[in-house]
């Protein structure tokens, strides 16, 4: 509702009181321009080297796995990974925290008994704070030997020598982070502007963060030094995106982070556009929280540092409400016959400017992410119409965070449905605007305004290019439900034998 009354009061304030609207638009003209010239500029330099220690003695790690409602045999699949580690001195503790089915956490539980002592299982119950809620619940479980925290997301397999890799990274005393990128196992030549699309993030935003001194945890095969998460407080439950808005205290408590581009850990990525827009959203959503802490930040933190996380947390943002609901008044002049004044034709050339230019620069990101592939120019194309076609997520989730409005954490689920989600019910805004764009391309062009024409045609364009997205994620539930599948067969005895003993009454 916020989003609606927010959008009609540009609407109706860029048809009658245009003079206001204009330094708005101008405003939000400068900062995408900014931002865009500024993250161009990181993604054209050259990577930087990590340095990598070599480990003397094995510390202790602790391998916290939150999870809620996951498919069992998933995470069991990620525990058995884990089991088969090159490393001595570890202990995982997993977290169901608030999954209702018993059916689905009991084969889990089951199954880490056969894993021995260092295996711990917790099921909670009413647990607040979602992820942050459960991390933080098991951090007080931890061996008091424990150096470092790892975050494996339940449905990552990660490499035997994940360990080994990560601490040797750990070089100084003010290193209190260790990044590794997130890669995906579900994947397929249909679905790859999907996967590049995720890339582009890690290719260009990641990296620019060692360049900046500005490395954030992105949520799973990230390492803690435990001294510090413990000397921060842990994750704050009121981040959606607790991962980034942490990375952003350990900076402001005076230690850093390093992002590690090599992949040695593999997820699933959504399988339907529902929960794609969802875990979209919370991204986008959590960093704009994170601003407001960036900015309490501000003389904490070197101006190095401070740029750069600035320039990832809008990495998911984009600047368009504004221009959408600006150039949507035009017809509404033209229908009710207001004079057009010098600031109504202002307004639509610095709306049509901030679409322009977000156009151009998210297509050169991905040119610059995709430079160095086979038929870059095509995926790079493929993986842009990916990126706008939820141009609205990323244009609305900053505007509703900036009015204070909380929302609730929103898992990506990881069941395969039978049934696809509504492709209505997950697009109805882009439908509904985008019609509007190209039902009044041609009112305009009958009035003789060619460029605005050009411009709603672009923005409608864009806005279709949701149903883009619809069909290249569709392949990844058959791909998801054959690794499933796979699973089921891998670990079906235990499963049934688990069924068995709940029955009996073990």
């Amino acid at each position: 509702m916020i989003l609606i009354l927010f959008f009609l009061l540009i609407l109706v304030a860029s048809a009658f009181a245009p003079q206001y609207v204009v330094i708005f638009l101008v405003l939000n003209l400068l900062i995408g321009l900014f931002l865009s010239i500024f993250q161009i500029i990181i993604a054209l330099l050259p990577n930087l080297k990590i340095k990598r220690g070599r480990i003397k003695t094995q510390p202790f790690v602790s391998i916290l796995i939150p999870s809620y409602n996951e498919p069992p045999v998933i995470l069991i699949q990620t525990l058995d990974m884990l089991s088969q580690l090159d490393y001595d001195r570890f202990e995982v503790l997993v977290i169901d925290n608030n999954t209702k089915d018993p059916n689905i956490w009991n084969p889990v539980k089951s199954f880490i008994k056969t894993l021995g002592q260092r295996f711990r299982f917790f099921h909670i119950d009413n647990l607040s704070g979602f992820k942050a809620g459960a991390l933080n619940y098991i951090l007080n479980y931890t061996n008091p030997q424990s150096e470092y925290a790892a975050v494996i997301d339940a449905d990552y397999v990660v490499k035997n020598d994940f360990l080994k890799i990560a601490l040797a990274y750990f070089t100084d005393n003010k290193t209190a982070l260790v990044q590794f990128p997130q890669r995906y196992r579900n994947l397929t030549p249909e679905n790859e502007p999907i996967i590049d699309e995720y890339q582009h993030f890690f290719g260009i935003y990641m990296n620019m963060a060692n360049r900046l001194d500005c490395v954030p945890s992105t949520g799973t095969v990230s390492i803690y030094k435990l001294s510090v998460l413990r000397q921060i407080g842990g994750f704050r439950i009121e981040a959606l995106t607790e991962d980034a808005d942490v990375g952003l205290r350990i900076y402001g408590a005076g230690y850093h982070g390093l992002y590690i581009d090599q992949s040695v850990g593999y997820g699933l990525m959504p399988y339907d556009l529902e929960a794609y827009r969802k875990q979209k959203w919370r991204w986008a959503f959590g960093n704009a929280q994170s601003l407001k802490t960036l900015f309490l930040l501000f003389p904490k933190i070197s101006f190095r540092s401070w740029i750069g996380f600035l320039s990832h947390l809008t990495a998911w943002h984009h600047f368009n409400f504004l221009s959408f609901a600006a150039l949507a008044a035009f017809p509404v002049i033209l229908y009710t016959a207001i004079p057009i004044t010098d600031y109504h034709k202002r307004v639509l050339i610095f709306a049509s400017l901030t679409i322009f230019i977000t156009l151009m620069a998210k297509m050169l990101l991905f040119l610059a992410t995709l430079r160095k592939q086979k038929k870059f120019l095509v995926r790079a194309l493929r993986a842009f119409i990916i990126h706008m076609g939820l141009t609205l997520v990323y244009s609305e989730a900053w505007i509703v965070c900036l009015f204070g409005k909380k929302y609730a954490f929103e898992r990506t689920n990881k069941f395969v449905l039978r049934k696809m989600p509504s492709l209505l019910k997950n697009s109805y805004s882009e439908l509904l605007l985008g019609s509007w764009f190209l039902v009044n391309a041609v009112t305009v062009a009958y009035y003789g305004y060619a460029m605005i024409m050009i411009a709603f045609l672009i923005s409608a364009a864009v806005l279709f290019s949701i149903y883009y997205v619809y069909w290249k994620i569709a392949p990844t539930k058959e791909c998801s439900k054959k690794i499933i599948l796979e699973l089921e067969k891998k670990y079906q005895s235990f499963i049934q034998k688990n069924a068995e003993n709940i029955h009996a009454g073990d």
